[in-house]
């Protein structure tokens, strides 16, 4: 009996987020656009980061 009623409030949540991405393409798509520009910003970072430390490595020795 719980579990229908989990099952069922699942598929409730997920056909109301289902609508709202239909209705709202223009903002589910901004706000992809900005995660990922977010992911390459901070793995540029990252990269960064990791080439001034190996680079800061190698000059103590």
């Amino acid at each position: 009996m719980k579990q229908d009623l989990e099952k069922e409030a699942l598929e409730l949540r997920r056909s109301y987020h289902r609508a709202w991405r239909r209705r709202n393409r223009d903002r589910v798509r901004a706000y992809n656009r900005n995660y990922w520009l977010r992911r390459a910003e901070a793995e540029k970072r990252r990269k960064e980061a990791k080439s001034n430390d190996d680079t800061t490595q190698n000059g103590d020795r």
